[in-house]
Order: structure tokens, then sequence, then C-alpha cells
């Protein structure tokens, strides 16, 4: 059985289509015939080498998987043919955290990554060592979907996640709180519909972004207001749109950043109510810094803490919320194997609206 892949031979540089035969998985794993593979910015830093050697040169990126099994050990749960979508987060497998599918925070540190430190998605077939990473993609959702969701959609469902019980303590005590949502890409197209979905009843979902176009699709995904944080708007004249657009608190009871730069950073702690959290998602800072006034900062009781994906457990809980029909995906473009190097060009450039996905 053999696979056409996109493989990582120098960093910057366009990838290798090369042929070979499809590797045997190991005892517990499974081998799933890719059908759809998302193109995510984490390709683009792992390509740029901005991750420090942590993608291997010779690997084949892409982290977002949805395919078929063909081979699975026999003490799997799944069978041949069974739909899935791969976490693609493995860890050692044996600790504490492996055990209740928190591989991202393994304790010891280690890092079956499938698309970074291990081949991926970017390739017709995709060996995976252990076959509980994968998840059973229910009838009702479609497998151009179901692939975005181990990586952007998880990453979202979990930025939501972390803010709520922040908000929910605000929503006591005030009908009138807003949150903001920095990013109308795919990661802030899926996060405006969890908000909606996870949130109390009246909550209202800022969006703020530089693209109009990016905003438009905001406004349709469910967004309540929009901020045009372009290049032409001040950081005072940014601030003071976004106290105006959350009402009688004057102030965001919480906010996502999916950019996470050090412009977008300042801004959320400046428009931040007393006792609101700052969840911190994006990587497009790379080694850019943040910084807080310290005594204010404790002073006004602000909360902050990151997002890395999400754990197994928190995917089968997405997986179940995408197949009653509720939450739609952003506008996914298909593109063949052999352009998905151009494609993170365009990723990089900012001109994919909505997400992009390999279609092999």
């Amino acid at each position: 059985m053999a696979r056409r892949s996109m493989r990582l031979v120098e960093y910057g540089k366009p990838f290798q289509l090369t042929k070979e035969e499809v590797p045997t998985a190991p005892k517990g794993g499974a081998v799933v015939k890719n059908e759809y593979a998302g193109v995510c910015h984490t390709d683009a830093h792992s390509a740029d080498d901005e991750f420090s050697g942590l993608a291997p040169l010779k690997c084949v990126l892409g982290h977002e998987m949805a395919g078929t099994i063909v081979k699975i050990d026999s003490s799997a749960g799944l069978k041949v043919g069974d739909k899935v979508i791969v976490y693609w987060h493995g860890g050692c497998g044996g600790c504490s955290r492996c055990a209740v599918g928190e591989t991202t925070a393994c304790l010891k540190d280690v890092k079956h990554w499938a698309g970074i430190t291990e081949d991926g998605g970017f390739s017709d077939y995709v060996v995976i060592p252990d076959a509980k990473l994968l998840v059973k993609v229910p009838d009702t959702v479609a497998m151009d979907t179901a692939c975005l969701l181990p990586c952007s959609g998880l990453t979202a469902y979990n930025a939501v996640c972390k803010m709520l019980p922040t908000v929910q303590d605000f929503a006591k005590h005030s009908a009138d709180c807003a949150v903001l949502l920095v990013g109308a890409g795919g990661l802030g197209l899926w996060g405006i519909q969890f908000a909606k979905q996870l949130l109390p009843a009246g909550v209202r979902v800022i969006s703020a972004d530089v693209d109009n176009e990016k905003l438009a699709a905001a406004k349709e995904a469910g967004c309540d207001e929009v901020l045009l944080w372009g290049k032409d708007v001040d950081d005072d004249t940014a601030v003071a749109a976004a106290k105006k657009a959350c009402g009688s608190l004057g102030a965001v009871v919480a906010a996502i950043d999916f950019v996470n730069v050090p412009a977008t950073f300042g801004r959320i702690e400046n428009i931040l109510a007393t006792g609101g959290m700052h969840v911190l998602v994006g990587l497009l800072g790379v080694g850019a810094s943040g910084s807080v006034p310290l005594m204010m900062y404790v002073l006004g009781r602000h909360q902050m803490g990151s997002v890395l994906m999400g754990s197994l457990p928190q995917l089968k809980d997405l997986m179940a919320l995408m197949a009653q029909g509720k939450v739609k995906p952003p506008p996914i473009s298909h593109h063949p194997l052999d352009n998905v190097y151009d494609v993170l060009q365009d990723l990089k450039a900012g001109k994919v609206k909505g997400r992009a996905v390999v279609k092999l």
C-alpha cells in the first residue's frame, strides 16, 4: 500500500512530494486513509522552524485529520471502515495525565504529535501509534468539518470553556455583560458560535479584527458587535470604541485573544473589567513580549490564562455538540495536496477566509 506525502525538506521552502509504502502500525495503533487535512497556522510555524526544531526535517506536517480506518489493532474499540478524526497531541500514554486524556500535560513531557514531531495529515495515509487517540465521526458531521475539530475547533472550544466560570459569575450580578473575541479568522468564527452555545443567555459577543470581510463573516456567525482594528486605528481609539460597545459596564468581562501580539494584548488589558478574564490563544506574537502595570493588574483583579488546544475528553464533548447541528463550521475551501505549501503562504498573508483544507 503506497502513499503520497508532502514532506518538509528545508525550513521556509516548498514541500517535496514523495511516494512510499505506508508504514505498519505498531501494536495498539491504526492506519487511517486520510480524506481531509486542515491547513493551520501551526503548520506555518512548523514549516518556518519557529518552534526551534520541534518539527524535524523530512516529516509530514498537517495535524488536523479526518479519514477512514483501514487497519487497527483488534483490541481497540473501533473497527476498519469507521470514520474518525485524530487527536494528534499524544503523550507517553502511561502517566496519570495521559490516562485521563490530558496528554498536552504529559508528566513525562513526551510529544507524539502527529503532523509536528511525527508524520501527519499532508499524506494519503497516516499511522496512529495509539488507537485511543481516534474519535469516531457521526453521520451528521461532514468530514471536511470534522478534520478541523482536533485543533482549531477544540482550541476555540477550550478557550470559551476557560472563560466560562468568570462570565457566569458576572452574569449573576449584571444583565448587561459582553465578551470580546480578537481575531475573526477560523478560530474566531468557531469561538463566536461556541460562546453563543456555552455562555449564559444574553451575554453579548463582540468581535475585533483588522479586516472588514472577516468582520462580515463574524456577523454571519452570530456576533452582536464588530470592531475594526485597522492599521489607522490607534490604541486609544480602539479601546474607547470597545468600551462603548460593552454597554453599561463599560468593559468586557472576559476576552479571548486569537491573535496574541503585543498590540492586542495591551488593548485587552485596557478593556477588561475589574475581575475579568484574559485568555491567550494565538501564537502570532512568536517571541514578542506583552506587559502590564503590575500594581494595577493586582488592584484590578485581572485573571489571565493560556490555552494550548484541549483534552481528548473535551474533543469528544465537542464532537457530540457538533453532532447536534447547532454549530456551523467556518467557510471551508478545498485544495489539492500538491498546492498545500501555497495555501500556507496565503494563510500567513491573511488571504484565507475561514478555513482551508486539503482534500485527498
